[in-house]
């Protein structure tokens, strides 16, 4: 949920509580301040017959309207006690009920106690009620109304600082050229944000190009002296005075000469791959390229008579660098063949959603999760460096595939899933 919607969301929740609980509060007060008004005149009618009953020594004329009514009543030997009320009664002669305020005291005339009751018609105070309510509903819904619409128009003009600088920083990338292109604003808190997100890419960009610098130069100076050492390991090995046990030795110090290379030229297209060195994307066409691949690595599986399987369907592209392409299917290939058996198989099978490689091999002792990490392998596999399934995770990372690896009925089955 976006910032803005849920800061919406809950300024119009507070308003509605808000306005909801001062319309409660606002319809109790004016019934209360109408209904007071209404004692108020019982009251004056009170002192009026008081004042008629005190002058003429009698009870004055009962009334019987919609709007007031007085009626008299004997005592007798109850007590009367003053007192007001909201009740219901009947006017013209019985025949309708009306809601009246009622004042309740005792008169004596004639000599006899009598208990008097004045009312005074209720209606048009609950009249006036109900339309304050209707008012204040109107009230509450053009408010909210008109928070809708300063939300949408203002609000987000507001935003768009933010906005603008989120987008930038999901566009960014530390090969970029140019710096990112931010607004400008008189919020205090964007432009903090601006200032640090400017700050921040600038850095990135330099150090990005301080470990490009460093994995250039690495790759060169650590390249020039192990080609160094494997050609005077060659010019060694043809010497004709060399002992077996010295043979071995030179044989052993060409093999780890091979293989720091290879662990070096890994290491580095790794960090390329991080670095997002690899820009450049076309349709590259699979099926083309693994079947290319497969020719070329036909002899390689022969020698150790692995047949190869394969279903491929032409026409198969995916939009991405083609070199990480070729490195993808080459790694894949390749460790088919390492953790392969003698007189085993490999299966490729490509279709438009997914690249499936299965090979027959050993059971691993490894957790499934943990072979896409670098540097893991297992402990049979001494000629890999672990680094073959970490290339295949990075590529597919970039490119937002998904790598899975399953082992059943003795094969081991890694698949990609195209996007």
């Amino acid at each position: 949920m976006k910032l803005l919607t849920k800061y919406n969301q809950v300024n119009i929740a507070a308003t509605v509580t808000i306005l909801l609980l001062s319309g409660v509060v606002f319809y109790f007060f004016i019934e209360a301040a109408l209904i007071h008004q209404l004692d108020k005149t019982l009251i004056q009618e009170e002192k009026e017959i008081t004042a008629f009953i005190k002058e003429n020594n009698r009870l004055p004329e009962p009334n019987d309207s919609k709007e007031e009514q007085e009626t008299y009543t004997p005592a007798g030997n109850q007590p009367i006690y003053r007192s007001f009320q909201s009740v219901t009664a009947h006017y013209e002669n019985n025949k309708r009920e009306r809601l009246y305020r009622q004042l309740e005291f005792a008169v004596a005339a004639d000599g006899r106690l009598y208990r008097a009751d004045v009312r005074k018609s209720q209606v048009e105070t609950e009249d006036v009620i109900q339309l304050v309510s209707k008012i204040t509903l109107a009230i509450v819904i053009l408010l909210l109304a008109v928070l809708f619409v300063i939300s949408r128009l203002i609000l987000n003009k507001l935003w768009k600082p933010f906005q603008v600088t989120l987008q930038q920083i999901k566009a960014f990338n530390v090969s970029m050229k140019d710096s990112v292109q931010l607004p400008s604003t008189t919020i205090n808190e964007f432009a903090e944000l601006i200032e640090a997100v400017e700050q921040m890419t600038q850095k990135a960009k330099k150090d990005y190009q301080e470990i490009k610098s460093f994995t250039e130069n690495a790759s060169h100076e650590i390249q020039t002296p192990l080609a160094i050492i494997a050609s005077k390991i060659e010019l060694l090995s043809q010497s004709d005075n060399l002992k077996e046990d010295q043979m071995h030795t030179i044989q052993s110090i060409a093999e780890t000469t091979n293989r720091l290379a290879k662990l070096n030229q890994s290491l580095i297209l790794l960090t390329k791959i991080d670095n997002r060195q690899f820009g450049a994307t076309t349709p590259v066409d699979v099926s083309r390229m693994v079947l290319q691949i497969l020719y070329n690595y036909e002899e390689l599986f022969l020698s150790r008579s692995i047949q190869i399987k394969q279903q491929i369907d032409p026409g198969v592209k995916q939009t991405m660098n083609e070199a990480l392409a070729e490195i993808l299917i080459i790694n894949l290939l390749t460790n088919s063949f390492r953790h392969n058996v003698e007189n085993g198989s490999v299966t490729v099978i490509l279709q438009d959603k997914y690249l499936s490689i299965s090979n027959t091999g050993n059971a691993i002792s490894t957790l499934p999760e943990l072979l896409f990490e670098r540097f893991r392998k297992e402990a049979v596999s001494s000629e890999s460096m672990g680094l073959g399934l970490s290339i295949v995770k990075k590529i597919c990372d970039i490119y937002h595939f998904k790598v899975t690896y399953q082992y059943q009925n003795l094969l081991h089955t890694i698949t990609i899933h195209f996007s």
